[in-house]
């Protein structure tokens, strides 16, 4: 305010000198006048008094010429030195807030019921005033004969959860929670809600971790049904949500502390119903398949929470077949089934083994008319270069599962810029080098001992078999390739 002060008295001093010298300088015609008479004199008179007096008056002419143009230029030159001034003072006022954590002040989340009566809000801000705390958002939630407030607030660092709580309970507040939050949580929730819609379109996010990120402290849990749980889907009750999943099932929210408001529900069913528009557009859900003896068969895009039907098709598949897919023995863990199934979120994680490493991928799985995963597909990349891998159960094998599977991932290679997939088997996998010559792949080499090394190029929507056996050009990039990942 003060500064819109100073600027405002500034520019009314300015006008009235502007002003005051407008009215009192004299018409700017006299000048040139003044000159051209002098001059003429000057012409006509070369001798006597008469020169004299024409050197006078052009003398005259010029320096109200020279004084008119120094008045005009005057209101110009004060107009660009204010400016100049404002704009040094502006770049010194701050522009932006720190939102940022310092050392000595905390980012808090607090959420709490507070009644729906004037001074209500008033009071609890007064509260938060005495803890010296600065409240950077609010949202309001409207409630039956009450208002839920969510705030993000900056303590000094001494303030811990017990005396926070405690300060906004006596301001009124009920089913008070508080927690400790990160500078992201400061994003509005239209910017927070697209930049998860982004992640989620993009793969680079599945629900339960947007529903998290978009509620706060919410338990997410995925359930084969809605049996036994009292709730039918798209239901809120209290502390719990129950939406139905995009990949099959159902996702149930629970909050530890305080109820969920409408407000919130809607938004975890637009987040959910987005993903679900994703599925679809996809045709994850709805590929159809027919094998060789017949049977039917769908190809779909894989969910963390098909872990139990991956985990069967592992159980149902032989020691040889599981060997050929992973050059191991044994079955792999859930967590390597969860990292296989998720690449786009898992791998984003630092510190994994190979699968981790790879900033995308995509999980397909085959599905028989029961609902059983008979085959799994993963295709993992890293820049323009990308990997395959598939696993058939032994009594699908021959019947051209692995071919559709190999294909769908070649659509997604040619879908995401790949300019090169390659793939390793085993020397005894012929089904599997039936599968990959088929569709263009040519072996290069041999990287080990028992091991083939297979490579297809995708250039302009066609395939072009690389020529070269150079070990470090047929295959995804850092450490171990998908084949041969231990699934341990």
């Amino acid at each position: 305010m003060a500064n819109m002060t100073e600027r405002d008295s500034a520019a009314t001093y300015r006008g009235t000198v502007n002003r005051r010298w407008t009215a009192a300088r004299p018409p700017t015609w006299l000048a040139p006048a003044a000159v051209a008479i002098g001059t003429t004199q000057l012409v006509l008179f070369q001798l006597g008094d008469g020169r004299l007096a024409a050197w006078i008056l052009t003398a005259a002419g010029v320096a109200w010429l020279c004084a008119t143009a120094i008045g005009r230029m005057l209101p110009a030159l004060a107009r660009l030195g204010g400016r100049r001034t404002e704009q040094r003072r502006f770049a010194e006022e701050p522009t932006t807030v720190e939102l940022g954590e310092r050392a000595d002040r905390k980012l808090w989340r607090v959420r709490a019921s507070v009644s729906d009566e004037p001074g209500g809000l008033a009071a609890l801000a007064g509260q938060l005033a005495r803890l010296d705390a600065d409240i950077r958002t609010m949202q309001v939630h409207p409630v039956a004969d009450a208002v839920v407030d969510e705030f993000l607030l900056h303590l000094p660092g001494e303030v811990g959860h017990a005396e926070l709580v405690d300060v906004v309970t006596r301001a009124g507040g009920r089913d008070v929670t508080a927690e400790r939050t990160g500078p992201r949580e400061l994003d509005d929730v239209p910017t927070r809600a697209l930049r998860l819609a982004t992640e989620l379109v993009e793969g680079t996010d599945e629900p339960r971790g947007a529903l998290r990120a978009l509620l706060g402290d919410v338990e997410v849990q995925w359930l084969p049904s809605t049996e036994g749980l009292g709730m039918a889907t798209d239901e809120l009750r209290g502390q719990s949500i129950c939406l139905d999943h995009p990949g099959g099932g159902v996702l149930l929210l629970r909050r530890r502390a305080g109820e969920f408001t409408p407000a919130e529900f809607a938004r975890a069913r637009a987040m959910t119903g987005l993903v679900a528009s994703r599925t679809a557009r996809a045709g994850g859900l709805s590929e159809g398949h027919t094998a060789r003896d017949g049977s039917e068969f769908a190809i779909r895009d894989a969910e963390d929470t098909d872990l139990p039907l991956v985990r069967e098709l592992h159980e149902r598949c032989s020691n040889a077949s599981r060997h050929r897919r992973y050059f191991v023995a044994g079955a792999p863990t859930d967590r390597r089934l969860e990292l296989l199934l998720t690449p786009t979120r898992e791998n984003s994680r630092p510190g994994s083994s190979r699968l981790g490493s790879s900033p995308l991928g995509s999980s397909l799985l085959a599905t028989s008319p029961d609902g059983e995963v008979v085959a799994m597909g993963n295709l993992g990349h890293d820049g323009t270069t990308g990997e395959l891998a598939l696993l058939v159960r032994d009594d699908w094998q021959g019947l051209g599962v692995g071919a559709a599977l190999r294909n769908a991932l070649l659509a997604r290679a040619r879908e995401v810029g790949l300019g090169r997939v390659s793939a390793l088997t085993q020397l005894d996998n012929t089904a599997m080098a039936r599968t990959l010559r088929s569709a263009g792949f040519k072996h290069v080499g041999a990287d080990e001992p028992g091991e083939w090394s297979w490579v297809l190029e995708l250039r302009d929507g066609t395939e072009r078999a690389r020529t070269t056996t150079r070990r470090a050009e047929t295959r995804v990039p850092s450490g171990r390739t998908l084949a041969e990942t231990s699934p341990h």
